[in-house]
């Protein structure tokens, strides 16, 4: 017992001694230099020294992680994924392939994006030279959040950019969209009324009826979050967002666009904030039911959005919900 103590003080000592020496760090499993959370997964970075990042990345099932081409074909980015736990499906061109525990991926200049999704909750360790945390701290802690912000300021609930994630994103894969449009789809949605955080609150939460002004403003918030998005990695979101006000026949705003002038992304998530407005409670009225909902979408499917768009919407809902 006694050399059993002492064995115990020794390694005691020699763990303490460890975390304190000279460029030698040791995190416990709950410790990391900072965590990011959403509602389908946590990041935790392990580790950032000389342009490398190691970090822990928790999905929740079904959740995904969009690996896109460099936009400069001259970018050195790597990236490797390393299942830890779970099961992971790797998307792309076309090929689906399943990764478990000891697998990885290794991304080194692709040309066409790939999607990992976790079919059951997974953990991968993720090793990039590029500033990847960062970056998604960003993103989550400001756009995203600032998204949410806006819906509760105008009337919905802080669920709403998350179930049009969840349903733009189903309708796309119904559709068969290629992992690129998927990428964009997928944040297109949760982001669509980012600009409405440039419309005044008293427009925006105007109890009477917009005047012509008023409406004006209100019209350039699709804009407005396009430009929001331009300088940051999500910049290819943009003009999904700028173009979901945008209709078939060209009734729409902010251009009156028409037909194939708009993004199908664009039109998925028309159909997908419309069908949410109508099955959500408001102020004004209580929620429809998925029926009247359906029978709205369509009446104006062909005229304000392609019938496609809308039959994929409908199959994807019996999925997602």
């Amino acid at each position: 017992m006694e050399a059993y103590t002492t064995a115990q003080s020794f390694m005691a000592m020699f763990s303490e001694q460890r975390k304190v020496s000279s460029g030698l760090i040791i995190r416990r499993q709950d410790e990391s230099i900072e965590t990011v959370a959403s509602r389908t997964g946590k990041a935790r970075l392990l580790s950032s020294s000389g342009g490398l990042e190691v970090v822990e990345v928790s999905l929740d099932k079904d959740a995904h992680m969009f690996i896109e081409p460099p936009e400069d074909s001259r970018d050195e980015t790597t990236e490797t994924f390393y299942i830890v736990q779970g099961s992971v499906l790797c998307s792309c061109n076309g090929v689906d392939t399943q990764l478990v525990p000891g697998d990885s991926i290794t991304a080194e200049a692709i040309t066409d994006a790939a999607i990992l999704t976790a079919n059951v909750n997974s953990k991968l360790l993720y090793i990039t030279n590029a500033p990847f945390f960062h970056l998604l701290s960003d993103f989550t802690k400001e756009l995203m959040d600032l998204a949410v912000e806006v819906e509760l300021k105008d009337g919905y609930t802080a669920d709403h950019c998350r179930r049009l994630q969840s349903l733009s994103y189903a309708t796309g894969q119904q559709l068969s969209l290629d992992n690129s449009s998927l990428y964009r789809l997928n944040y297109g949605a949760y982001l669509h009324d980012l600009g409405k955080i440039k419309v005044p609150i008293e427009i925006l939460q105007k109890p009477a009826k917009l005047d012509p002004d008023e409406w004006q403003i209100i019209k350039q918030h699709p804009t407005f979050g396009k430009d929001l998005l331009e300088p940051t990695l999500l910049k290819d979101a943009g003009m999904v967002v700028e173009q979901h006000h945008e209709r078939f026949d060209g009734s729409g705003y902010p251009f009156g666009l028409h037909k194939d002038d708009i993004l199908i992304e664009s039109y998925i998530v028309a159909v997908a904030d419309t069908y949410d407005a109508m099955t959500t409670d408001r102020s004004y009225r209580k929620a429809l039911s998925p029926e009247v909902a359906f029978a709205e979408l369509n009446k104006f499917a062909g005229i304000h959005y392609p019938s496609e768009v809308v039959r994929a919407f409908m199959s994807a809902v019996q999925i997602v919900e």
